[in-house]
């Protein structure tokens, strides 16, 4: 917590014999809460006289210091008000000669937290109670000061499906006590801070029996919480009623003394002994209940028949007055009518065999598959008995063994998949009996696959194959599992409940391609029932590739590809015309461009030296002489200067300059070209072997 201590300014030491100091509990230990120096300008030396072990005091620096945990609760456990809690340390000293004290007073923090004696507390209380009822409840415990302690309480409820709050702060209770006095449940403290529930309703144990609220205590640090369960004691506050009002049956004169008559009911909704009813015979034809003709089990509510009614063959009806009443002194009874209505009937009297059978006896069950011939019932009336249906479907013959006296007994073994059920027909007289014969089943049926052999193109993709056996059995006996018959699987398959799982994903880098490549994969499945004795059957699955399909594409994918590859040799054969002409167009091109340099090429030639320009222009460097049909034969730019060689001859006492001019200029040179070629054949051998050739 640190240091931290508060000193009183007092005038000086020599008036005062004590000084108090202000310390918080929990202080660490060794820390000085007091240095005796600070009483006096001059060192004075103090002799300890009496002490407490918390504290130790150092005669040399003069210094007081923690030596133990001071917990103030512990030290002054029943100070709750704060009112005093100190550590006294007398001292004498040796320079004034006088005994002091140093008062230690121990303020209280919040360092606990409170606590209620339980978890849960249960509480009861009978209904239809007077509102405003005060129950007291156990306060949470905090050792710490009042100031430190419970500062609030809250209690929450579920009423009517919402969620209700009810607080009460002590130091502001009546503030709050006019907020929650309107509220079915709350919270109260008195003067003599004492904390009740308020029952602020009347309870109705038939409405809700029980309520569950949530006590929480508060010290503003810390907050603590605890199940207070009201449970709400039943009063004897209702009267029993009956089912019906009025009831009707038919009896023959043939009924037998002893037989029930009628179960009647009645509900109280009361709890334990106060539901508990009573039935009585009130009175038969408004007269009392004193007769030996009918009796009501006071506890069960059956009606029995006592005597014989031939004696009364001239009475129809009879009228009873039941009453249904509980344990309550002199309570009134609830009244029901009962008609007993007396009728010419036959009695058709069924006995069951060792089968099991319905409580109303309408049903009989029978298992599939016993032999034939098995016993179903003995029918015993006193008139002739006829028993439907007559056709050859029927499931049962008849065994006559008196006039009025038979037995029924199975026409063939039953099988429940192809029949489940024979309805039973008996008429006597007038009267009218009916029973069914229920086939239960037996696990005699295992599960069926739709196909042995189960062929599957494998795709490189999850493949999940639900897998469907049936079965002819119902409940457990039908009820299919599924699991692995090989003991080695390729890891690529999966079999989860009727799920068959075939990974060929890339993304899980099996080796479902490369086995389906190097051989088939054959693996069979199990499909059992859950009856005892297990049935099972087995299917076999074929896994397989289809080389065809690395080469096969859809259709429209080839029609893309197709047009694609006519596209492209399109642009070839584009690009393959645009370099050809290109290449044309280039020879055609140089071949203009070679004439017309030739024809724009100017020789420029003296009139007196043109029969030397003629000397000049033939002839050959590496020979001396040349004849005529050579130069004849030439075209006419093989003699002339090549483009590329944009010279002027200077070897020649005649300049030849090459110029481009105008087609004039062209022309003109055509002209002399003719000129020269006629000179050179009037000119003589010597002369050209003279003037040499160019080239």
């Amino acid at each position: 917590m640190g240091l931290f201590y508060i000193l009183l300014f007092l005038p000086s030491l020599i008036k005062c014999n004590q000084q108090e100091i202000f310390l918080s509990e929990e202080t660490p230990i060794d820390t000085i809460i007091f240095d005796l120096n600070t009483l006096s300008n001059s060192l004075i030396t103090y002799q300890l006289l009496e002490s407490s072990s918390l504290l130790s005091f150092n005669s040399t620096t003069n210094l007081i210091k923690i030596s133990k945990r001071i917990d103030r609760d512990t030290l002054c456990p029943y100070d709750d008000s704060c009112l005093k809690c100190q550590i006294t340390m007398k001292f004498y000293d040796m320079f004034n000669h006088k005994i002091f004290l140093l008062i230690f007073n121990i303020n209280d923090i919040n360092d606990n937290s409170p606590i209620f004696s339980s978890n849960t507390y249960s509480i009861s209380l009978t209904e239809n109670n007077i509102p405003g009822i005060k129950i007291r409840l156990s306060k949470a415990e905090d050792i710490d000061c009042i100031n430190n302690g419970v500062q609030l309480y809250e209690l929450t409820y579920i009423f009517h499906g919402h969620v209700i709050i009810s607080s009460i702060n002590l130091h502001q209770q009546q503030q709050q006590q006019n907020q929650t006095i309107n509220q079915p449940f709350y919270l109260l403290y008195d003067l003599n801070f004492d904390l009740y529930l308020i029952i602020n309703q009347t309870l109705d144990r038939e409405l809700q029996n029980e309520y569950i609220f949530t006590l929480t205590a508060n010290d503003y640090s810390n907050i603590i919480s605890s199940k207070l369960i009201l449970t709400v004691l039943d009063v004897n506050d209702h009267i029993p009623q009956f089912s019906q009002l009025i009831y009707s049956i038919n009896i023959s004169y043939s009924t037998l003394p002893g037989t029930i008559l009628l179960k009647l009911t009645a509900y109280d909704p009361d709890l334990d002994h106060n539901s508990y009813i009573y039935y009585s015979l009130i009175s038969i034809d408004g007269l009392n209940n004193k007769n030996d003709l009918f009796q009501i089990n006071s506890h069960t509510g059956e009606l029995i028949l006592l005597t014989n009614l031939n004696q009364y063959d001239t009475k129809k009806i009879f009228k009873l007055i039941i009453g249904a009443s509980d344990n309550t002194n002199n309570a009134i009874p609830a009244l029901t009518t009962v008609y007993i209505n007396i009728i010419q009937q036959s009695i058709i009297s069924i006995t069951f065999g060792s089968n099991k059978v319905s409580k109303n006896f309408s049903e009989v069950y029978i298992e599939e598959n016993l032999p034939n011939a098995t016993f179903i019932a003995y029918i015993t009336s006193d008139e002739y008995i006829r028993i439907l249906p007559e056709n050859n479907n029927r499931g049962f013959f008849i065994k006559k063994l008196s006039d009025n006296s038979l037995t029924l007994l199975t026409d063939r073994s039953y099988d429940r998949e192809i029949q489940s059920s024979y309805d039973i027909f008996i008429y006597s007289g007038n009267n009218q009996r009916t029973f069914r014969i229920i086939v239960t089943d037996i696990n005699d049926c295992k599960p069926i696959w739709n196909t042995s052999l189960l062929n599957i193109n494998i795709e490189l993709k999850l493949m999940i194959i639900i897998l469907n056996a049936s079965d002819s059995d119902e409940n457990q006996n039908g009820k299919i599992g599924y699991r692995k018959k090989d003991l080695i699987w390729p890891t690529w398959i999966n079999l989860i409940d009727n799920k068959l799982i075939i990974n060929c994903t890339n993304e899980t880098n099996n080796n479902c391609l490369f086995d389906l490549l190097n051989k088939n994969i054959f693996i069979n499945i199990e499909a059992y029932d859950y009856g005892k004795p297990e049935l099972s059957s087995i299917i076999k699955i074929h896994l397989y590739y289809n080389l065809k399909q690395i080469l096969s594409f859809k259709y429209e994918y080839i029609i893309i590809m197709i047009g694609c590859l006519l596209g492209i040799l399109f642009i070839l054969l584009i690009l393959i015309l645009y370099i050809y002409y290109q290449r044309k167009n280039k020879k055609k091109s140089n071949e203009i461009t070679d004439d017309n340099s030739t024809e724009q090429k100017i020789i420029q030639i003296s009139s007196s030296e043109q029969s030397s320009s003629a000397d000049s222009l033939y002839g050959s460097e590496k020979s001396d002489n040349i004849t005529l049909e050579t130069a004849a034969s030439c075209h006419l730019d093989m003699f002339l200067f090549s483009p590329k060689r944009g010279i002027i001859l200077t070897d020649s006492p005649y300049q030849y300059s090459f110029i481009n001019k105008s087609d004039n200029l062209t022309n003109k040179l055509f002209n002399a070209i003719q000129n020269d070629l006629t000179l050179l054949t009037d000119t003589k051998q010597e002369i050209i072997i003279n003037r040499g050739t160019y080239v």
